[in-house]
Order: structure tokens, then sequence, then C-alpha cells
């Protein structure tokens, strides 16, 4: 290295640290605009469109499993069974915030829009059992076994119904009166011939 290289490597050291140190004494002797939030006792406020944790309305959710099959971390999980209605009855609900990657796809495919994200964004812990939000808080074993008895008494009140239809349709074809046979008709009178002509007598007048 010459000596010119050597003194212009100088010259920009000092040229930059001037820049530097300008910035931070403009800041330091007036500080008009705030630089530093002292978080977490001040918290920015999230954009409208934030993409926060992620929060599923469970009276709105069809459990459709939509929002499963559409993750691509997997980080999504429900149970559902099936109802006396048909309808599909919520088990479980998680989702483990710790492997979302907060895409907002599954907010985008859910058809009955339960599932948003929320403006929640701090979620530290030593745990990771903490990062899994449970949204259905009854016991699974508990609703599997109500709705259970729901589908069981469903099932023998349509079995008693179609069993006092078969009665009363039963009942009703006993008590119609058997089928009278429509009388005869008399047979129609042989027809009559037609009277012989009487031969025709000689006139005496031509025999003359």
């Amino acid at each position: 290295m010459g000596l010119k290289e050597y003194i212009n490597d100088i010259f920009e050291a000092v040229v930059t640290t001037a820049k530097g140190m300008r910035i931070t004494a403009r800041y330091g002797v007036d500080a008009s605009e705030e630089v530093t939030q002292q978080y977490p006792e001040v918290r920015r406020e999230p954009d409208e469109r934030f993409r926060g944790f992620l929060h599923n309305d469970i009276v709105k959710c069809n459990s459709c499993s939509m929002c499963v099959k559409v993750c691509p971390m997997d980080c999504i999980s429900l149970e559902a069974v099936r109802g006396a209605d048909k309808k599909f009855v919520l088990v479980s609900y998680e989702i483990n915030i710790g492997r979302c990657m907060f895409c907002g796809l599954c907010v985008e495919v859910c058809p009955t829009d339960s599932l948003v994200h929320t403006s929640g964004y701090e979620k530290a812990s030593v745990d990771r059992g903490e990062l899994i939000l449970h949204f259905v808080h009854e016991d699974p074993a508990g609703i599997r076994a109500r709705v259970a008895k729901q589908v069981a008494e469903a099932a023998a009140k349509a079995a008693e119904a179609a069993k006092a239809a078969e009665a009363a349709k039963a009942a009703a074809s006993l008590a119609a009166p058997a089928a009278t046979p429509a009388a005869a008709s008399p047979a129609a009178p042989a027809a009559t011939p037609a009277a012989a002509n009487p031969p025709a007598k000689d006139d005496p007048e031509k025999k003359g």
C-alpha cells in the first residue's frame, strides 16, 4: 500500500466518523423526533391490516377443515364429530403460533370468516406448550359423549316415528271396506230375425 492510499483511508475514516457523530449529536441535543420507544411499557399500535395472532370464533366455525388443509406449516389442528342434525360439532381446535408464519392463507380460505388475524404479537414464553392456543375449553370426552347421546336419542325418535307410521298405515288398510265387485250387465236380447216377405200373388186381370 502506498502513501497515497494510506492517506485516503485515513481521510475516509475521519469523514465517516464525522457524519455519524453529526447525526448522533443532532438527536442528542434536539430530540424533537422520538426514535426509541420504551417497550414494553410503551407499545406500538399495529396497522389496520396487521397480521397478528390468529383467533377462531368457534360459534361461527363449521369445522370444514379448509384451514387445516391450506396451512403450509401444519400448525392448525381440529377434531369434529357429526351431530344429530348431520352437522359437525367442534371437539377441539388448536393453533401452534410457535410454528405459524402468519401468511394469512387460512384466513382467506375460511368460508364463514370465523378465522381472523388479531393485533396481538407478543407471546414470549419459556414453555413451548404455552404457544399452543386452545379455542375449545370444554372437555373433548364430554363433547363426544354429549353428541353421541343426542345422536342416539334422535335415532330412537326416528325409529319410533317410522314404527308409528307403519302401524297407522296397517290400521288404515284393515279399516277400509273390501272393494265391491261391479254388478254384471244384463245380456243384450237376441236380435229378432226380419220377417220373410210373403210370396207375391198372381194378378187375375193379368191372367185373363
